[in-house]
Protein backbone atom coordinates (compact mmCIF):
# COMPACT_ATOMS: atom_id res chain seq x y z
CA UNK A 1 0.00 0.00 0.00
CA UNK A 2 2.76 2.46 1.25
CA UNK A 3 4.91 1.72 -1.83
CA UNK A 4 1.37 1.98 -4.56
CA UNK A 5 0.93 5.63 -2.80
CA UNK A 6 4.91 6.45 -3.47
CA UNK A 7 4.53 5.55 -6.57
CA UNK A 8 1.55 7.65 -6.95
CA UNK A 9 3.48 10.95 -5.50
CA UNK A 10 6.27 10.24 -7.80
CA UNK A 11 4.36 10.17 -11.03
CA UNK A 12 2.44 13.03 -10.33
CA UNK A 13 5.77 15.04 -9.81
CA UNK A 14 6.57 14.27 -13.22
CA UNK A 15 5.31 16.70 -15.88
CA UNK A 16 3.18 15.29 -18.92
CA UNK A 17 3.50 17.52 -21.56
CA UNK A 18 3.81 16.73 -25.62
CA UNK A 19 6.46 16.38 -27.60
CA UNK A 20 7.41 19.92 -29.44
CA UNK A 21 10.77 19.53 -31.41
CA UNK A 22 11.00 22.77 -33.84
CA UNK A 23 12.19 25.74 -32.66
CA UNK A 24 10.19 28.80 -32.42
CA UNK A 25 11.37 30.10 -35.91
CA UNK A 26 11.01 26.74 -37.38
CA UNK A 27 14.33 25.68 -37.29
CA UNK A 28 14.12 21.64 -37.78
CA UNK A 29 16.86 19.32 -35.51
CA UNK A 30 18.83 17.43 -37.93
CA UNK A 31 20.42 15.52 -34.95
CA UNK A 32 18.72 14.71 -31.99
CA UNK A 33 20.27 12.97 -29.49
CA UNK A 34 17.92 10.59 -27.02
CA UNK A 35 18.74 10.28 -23.12
CA UNK A 36 19.74 7.32 -21.49
CA UNK A 37 16.63 6.13 -19.19
CA UNK A 38 18.81 6.60 -15.17
CA UNK A 39 18.80 2.92 -13.60
CA UNK A 40 17.55 4.80 -10.56
CA UNK A 41 14.15 6.45 -12.17
CA UNK A 42 13.75 3.13 -13.40
CA UNK A 43 14.27 0.78 -10.39
CA UNK A 44 11.87 3.44 -9.00
CA UNK A 45 9.59 3.05 -11.86
CA UNK A 46 9.49 6.52 -12.48
CA UNK A 47 7.89 7.71 -15.61
CA UNK A 48 7.00 11.34 -16.78
CA UNK A 49 8.78 14.42 -19.25
CA UNK A 50 11.31 16.92 -19.00
CA UNK A 51 10.97 20.15 -20.66
CA UNK A 52 14.38 21.36 -21.55
CA UNK A 53 14.69 24.76 -23.26
CA UNK A 54 17.75 25.47 -25.32
CA UNK A 55 19.26 28.13 -27.21
CA UNK A 56 20.24 27.98 -30.55
CA UNK A 57 23.39 29.33 -32.69
CA UNK A 58 23.15 30.59 -36.14
CA UNK A 59 25.39 27.26 -37.23
CA UNK A 60 22.55 25.34 -35.22
CA UNK A 61 24.45 23.88 -32.27
CA UNK A 62 22.76 24.19 -28.91
CA UNK A 63 24.48 27.37 -27.34
CA UNK A 64 22.95 26.49 -23.63
CA UNK A 65 20.08 24.13 -22.37
CA UNK A 66 18.25 24.74 -18.98
CA UNK A 67 15.41 22.59 -17.54
CA UNK A 68 12.14 23.99 -17.37
CA UNK A 69 10.73 21.30 -15.34
CA UNK A 70 10.27 17.45 -14.75
CA UNK A 71 11.46 15.21 -12.42
CA UNK A 72 14.66 15.70 -10.99
CA UNK A 73 15.79 11.98 -11.50
CA UNK A 74 14.95 12.84 -15.18
CA UNK A 75 16.53 16.32 -15.53
CA UNK A 76 20.09 15.95 -15.79
CA UNK A 77 20.11 13.06 -18.39
CA UNK A 78 17.19 15.03 -20.21
CA UNK A 79 19.45 18.29 -20.29
CA UNK A 80 22.51 16.13 -21.58
CA UNK A 81 20.92 15.61 -24.45
CA UNK A 82 19.24 18.19 -24.96
CA UNK A 83 23.00 19.87 -25.43
CA UNK A 84 24.01 17.76 -27.69
CA UNK A 85 21.36 17.89 -30.88
CA UNK A 86 21.77 20.09 -33.79
CA UNK A 87 19.25 22.13 -35.84
CA UNK A 88 19.39 23.65 -39.46
CA UNK A 89 21.68 26.70 -39.64
CA UNK A 90 20.00 29.92 -39.38
CA UNK A 91 20.79 34.04 -39.71
CA UNK A 92 20.05 34.31 -36.18
CA UNK A 93 19.91 32.89 -32.73
CA UNK A 94 17.26 31.48 -31.81
CA UNK A 95 15.51 28.89 -28.98
CA UNK A 96 13.34 26.12 -28.60
CA UNK A 97 11.75 23.60 -25.90
CA UNK A 98 12.25 20.18 -26.17
CA UNK A 99 10.24 17.79 -24.53
CA UNK A 100 11.76 14.62 -23.83
CA UNK A 101 9.52 11.55 -22.70
CA UNK A 102 10.24 8.95 -19.93
CA UNK A 103 8.63 5.39 -19.93
CA UNK A 104 9.64 2.53 -18.05
CA UNK A 105 8.17 0.34 -20.60
CA UNK A 106 9.47 1.18 -23.71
Amino acid sequence: MMKSKVHAVLAAAAILLPSALMAQDGRTPVKQVRPAYPQLARQAHISGSVRVEVVIAPNGKVKSASVLGGHPLLAQTALEAAKQWQYAPAASESSATVVFNFNEYE
